[in-house]
C-alpha cells in the first residue's frame, strides 16, 4: 500500500505543476490513468502467479487400443492349466509354459464429435460453387477414481496364444499325451499343431 500511497502522492505534486493550470491536462484524468496503470501491473503479477500453481494433467493418448504387459494373465493361465492338467488320469505332475503372441490391449470409450457444414456460392456469371467442410474430432472419455482421472475402458482385448508347451509326469503314454492333447484344445481353444506334450525327466 506504501507504493500506492508514493505514486498518488507524486501524481498529486505533478498535478500543481503549470501543466494542469493551463488546463492542457485534467488532473482527474491523470489519476484515472495512474490508477489504470496500476491495476495492470497488479493484474500482471497475480496472473502469473496463479498460471503457476495450476495443475497440469496429461490425458491418455487417443488411440483405440493400447498394449498393457501380458506377464499376470500368462501366469494365471498357465497356473490355471497347470492345475486342469493334473487332474487327468495318469497324468502326474505337470509343468505349462504358454506363449502369447503380443500383448493384450485395452480399448477406450472415445466421444466423437462430428460437423459438417455446406457453403454455397453464387459467382457473377451465374454459376453456383458448393462447398461441404466436415470436421470430426475424438476424445477419450475420463472417470475420476480416487481423485485420478483414468480413461474409461470399454474392452481388453487378450493376446493370442502362440503355443503351449506341457511336460508331464506321465507322457510316456500315448493315451495320457493324446488326453493331454486334447484337453488343452478344449480349454484353450488352440489347434493341436501349437501343443507341444514332452514326458518328465527320471
Amino acid at each position: 500500500m506504501s507504493v500506492i500511497g508514493e505514486l498518488l502522492d507524486s501524481t498529486k505534486k505533478v498535478c500543481s505543476s503549470s501543466i494542469f493550470k493551463r488546463a492542457a491536462i485534467s488532473p482527474k484524468l491523470v489519476m484515472i490513468g495512474v490508477l489504470g496503470i496500476i491495476l495492470l501491473l497488479v493484474g500482471g503479477i497475480l496472473e502469473t502467479k496463479s498460471t503457476d500453481k495450476s495443475e497440469s494433467v496429461t490425458p491418455p493418448q487417443a488411440v483405440s487400443a493400447i498394449p498393457t504387459t501380458n506377464k499376470n494373465y500368462e501366469d494365471a493361465l498357465e497356473a490355471k492349466l497347470a492345475n486342469l492338467l493334473s487332474q487327468v488320469n495318469g497324468a502326474g505332475t505337470v509343468a505349462v509354459n504358454i506363449t502369447l503372441e503380443n500383448g493384450s490391449a485395452q480399448e477406450y470409450a472415445k466421444n466423437v464429435t462430428k460437423e459438417s457444414k455446406t457453403v454455397a456460392e453464387k459467382d457473377t456469371s451465374g454459376g453456383v460453387r458448393t462447398t461441404v467442410e466436415t470436421k470430426e474430432s475424438t476424445q477419450v472419455l475420463l472417470s475420476k477414481e480416487n481423485g485420478i482421472d483414468r480413461p474409461v475402458i470399454v474392452r481388453e482385448i487378450k493376446p493370442a496364444i502362440k503355443g503351449v508347451l506341457v511336460v508331464a509326469e506321465g507322457a510316456e503314454n500315448s493315451i495320457v499325451k493324446a488326453n493331454l492333447v486334447r484337453a488343452i484344445e478344449a480349454a484353450l481353444g488352440v489347434p493341436s499343431y501349437k501343443i507341444t506334450v514332452l514326458p518328465q525327466r527320471k
